[in-house]
């Protein structure tokens, strides 16, 4: 024991030595003046440190000091200076402290920084250091510019009358007011809200693609919910036939080096959508962030934004994304691109990009659609395959198209029929290989088109379910498809597991070897804070029934894109006109699929039809048992308790449909249905599919102004109730299925 106290006594005189001398070198040295605070990490903490603190020093004061036993002494600890006595009641630290330990001060709080636990005896130690300069944040008043394009009439901005735009002879319906910008090369224009536009001459960039001067005409829906594109001119080469008839006051400036794009307003009424999920209300509109950068076009509904803020993202195309867009694998025979990644990394929006990428080269793409949770051109729920001939440059709201062939799988991950869901995308592959990959009539829209019309690529955008069942899925999806091309989103490394091992490349049945290409993913959206993937989803969903989808067909196109062009948002779901069907004359079978649904037994299918969507499906006749019994008579809806969907390989599904109302009369067959699906088709849906699928609360209000719905006061309305439930089970169901051993992840 004694040696012990005499080594302490040792370090004790060195480490004294060393602090003179660290004060004769200060003080030949400019002073630095900080304060030091000592700061409970909490008020609780703070509280019994202060209560045990009075304690004690009552205690000190009636009790005696007690003399030191022989072998005794002082606690060289508590009198060194470079410690901190917790228990002491001074707060000031010793002024000879080394400032390197200023690096122990407490940092901005951050999300992914763990919270210190409130057990914690060591109160947290903050120094005030005088304020440094720090970069400024992309927020208002210091904000990037976007738009370096600056509007002076008759000189780069021109605007013309609807017989002027008639002279030009552009496609579609354009015979109303036009303006016309000259962007210089490298000069960028963004833009807020809906529109249409025309390159004239030379061409431009816009999301990625570039376009040249062609009679086309684009349809753009720049909303604040999406990333905006910026239109960026490239050069002056090239100009349409009929350039030259633009206004005299425009011909001195057709001969200099400048792109010239003919924008015109785009009324297609889906800024009402905000209105009926008011999440979305007024994205196409600048917010109060954007008041002051705004400048007037001369045409409604279409603004230029000057500058970036808070509210607001600019689509970026990353450099990985751009140098995979140029490498793709050249289209011979067989050109199948896959995209994977893990959730919100972009898939989506690079699917888009390569679809517009490939239509520059090709007059059809196809599109299959993997992603049950968020698709790009039908509600969720159902695996679909589209043939596109028009670029996409929106959200997804913005497109819902009719499918060529789709498959409904009835819920948003195929967790619960993972087998379904591999059989549907093993009978979209087979159409696509014998229908549509090569056409048998090869379709030429001019001689000038000089785009591949003779063989149609495929763009596959798989889940972002990436882990344990997902993984698999998609393994299995990966050899199913043979790809020529596979565009991976790296997965963020995280040091706390172990680097992942690496990829060898795919080899398919064929034994060609397909290009992988790695992506970098987007970065956090600022987006994402006030959009979820489920109001993503309500969206789409009342934007698929709210939509009108065009009547006629060009009967020269084969494979057409029946994509929406309107919103009828004036009237909600519960006004509109519906269509009364008698189920038992008009649907053969009617099915239940997803989790418990087999235990519905047939006395109770009508309520479990009112209110609920469901999917018209077409079937191969003699490919399904109908097996009409006793217990379906009697109801007369054509429901059997457990009988599972028809084979993808035999049925089809056309869209979707809400049963508004089911009689409440026996025998129960009469239904108001809604559907935006042309009537023509709606003959062949002979089997209704009911999924987990439900409609968004948003489709069940009035957003008409009355504070009514269907006549009932808002606030009486059943059924219908805002914020927190009541009662037993009115709470949400909180699941947990993220508990997975390391090797799963």
């Amino acid at each position: 024991m004694l040696s012990a106290i005499a080594a302490r006594k040792a370090v004790q005189a060195a480490r004294q030595n060393s602090i003179t001398l660290e004060k004769e070198t200060a003080a030949a040295q400019a002073p630095i003046e900080m304060t030091l605070k000592v700061k409970p990490s909490s008020k609780r903490k703070s509280s019994t440190q202060d209560l045990n603190s009075s304690k004690r020093k009552k205690q000190e004061k009636r009790t005696p000091a007690k003399s030191p036993r022989s072998f005794a002494e002082e606690d060289s600890f508590r009198t060194q200076e470079d410690v901190i006595v917790i228990d002491s009641d001074e707060e000031s630290l010793p002024e000879d402290m080394s400032t390197q330990n200023l690096t122990t001060s407490r940092s901005r709080w951050s999300p992914s920084i763990p919270l210190h636990d409130s057990s914690d005896e060591e109160p947290a130690i903050s120094f005030e250091i005088p304020p440094t300069t720090v970069a400024p944040n992309n927020e208002a008043g210091t904000s990037d510019i976007l738009s370096t394009f600056h509007p002076t009439p008759d000189q780069n901005i021109f605007f013309l009358q609807p017989a002027e735009v008639s002279s030009l002879h552009l496609e579609g319906d354009v015979h109303h007011h036009a303006t016309v910008i000259a962007l210089r090369p490298e000069e960028t224009l963004c833009l807020l809200g809906t529109y249409t536009f025309s390159v004239l001459q030379g061409s431009i960039t816009l999301s990625g693609v570039t376009l040249p001067s062609s009679p086309r005409n684009y349809r753009v829906f720049a909303s604040r919910s999406a990333p905006l594109p910026v239109l960026e001119g490239v050069d002056s080469s090239g100009a349409i036939p009929d350039v030259h008839k633009l206004p005299s006051v425009m011909h001195s400036v057709i001969s200099t080096p400048v792109t010239l794009v003919l924008l015109q307003e785009l009324r297609s009424g889906v800024e009402g959508l905000g209105g009926v999920c008011r999440t979305f209300d007024g994205v196409f509109e600048p917010s109060r962030w954007q008041k002051s950068s705004i400048a007037p076009l001369k045409l409604s509904g279409v603004h230029m934004v000057l500058s970036q803020t808070k509210d607001i993202q600019v689509f970026e195309l990353p450099v990985s994304w751009r140098r995979a867009l140029s490498l793709k694998s050249p289209g011979n025979n067989t050109s199948i691109h896959l995209v994977k990644g893990p959730k919100k990394s972009g898939k989506s929006t690079f699917s888009r990009t390569l679809v517009n990428t490939l239509l520059s080269q090709y007059q059809k793409v196809a599109y299959l659609e993997c992603d049950l949770g968020q698709s790009e051109f039908t509600p969720g729920g159902m695996v679909a395959l589209n043939v596109l001939s028009t670029p996409l440059f929106g959200p997804p709201f913005t497109h819902p198209t009719l499918p060529h062939s789709a498959h409904y799988i009835g819920s948003t991950t195929p967790r619960s029929s993972p087998s379904l869901y591999l059989a549907a995308v093993q009978a979209i592959l087979d159409t696509y290989r014998s229908d549509i990959q090569t056409p048998a009539i090869s379709w030429r829209t001019s001689n000038a088109d000089t785009r591949i019309s003779d063989f149609i690529p495929l763009v596959i955008n798989t889940m972002g379910w990436n882990k344990g069942l997902g993984a698999d899925l998609t393994l299995k999806l990966q050899t199913m498809i043979e790809p020529t091309d596979i565009y991976e989103i790296e997965t963020p490394f995280d040091p706390a597991w172990p680097a992942p091992t690496p990829r060898d490349a795919y080899i398919g049945p064929s034994s060609h070897p397909a290009k992988i290409h790695l992506l970098k993913p987007v970065p956090a959206s600022t987006l994402s804070t006030s959009y979820s993937a489920a109001d993503y989803r309500s969206l789409s969903i009342m934007s698929y029934f709210h939509a009108v989808f065009p009547s006629s067909i060009p009967p020269a196109d084969e494979l057409p894109q029946t994509t929406a062009l309107a919103w009828h948002t004036s009237l909600p779901l519960c006004a509109l006109p519906p269509f009364e069907v008698d189920c038992a004359r008009s649907f053969d079978k009617v099915l239940l699929t997803g989790a418990g649904t087999e235990d519905v037994v047939p006395s109770e299918i009508g309520r479990v039809l009112n209110g609920a969507l469901i999917a018209l499906v077409s079937y191969t006749p003699g490919t399904i048992d109908l097996d009409l019994g006793s217990d379906t008579s009697a109801l007369r809806i054509p429901y059997t308790q457990g009988l599972e969907v028809p084979s993808p390989a035999s049925s089809r599904c056309l869209g979707l449909a809400l049963i508004r109302s089911v009689s409440p009369l026996e025998p129960q067959t009469q239904m108001h249905v809604l559907t935006p699906l042309p009537p023509k088709i709606l003959s062949e849906g002979r089997i209704l599919v009911k999924g987990e699928l439900e409609l968004p609360i948003w489709g069940m209000l009035d957003h008409r102004e009355g504070g009514e719905m269907a006549g009932v006061e808002n606030g009486k309305v059943p059924f219908l109730q805002w914020g927190k439930g009541e009662g037993v089970g009115g709470e949400r169901r909180r699941i947990r299925r993220n508990l997975m051993r390391r090797a799963q992840m």
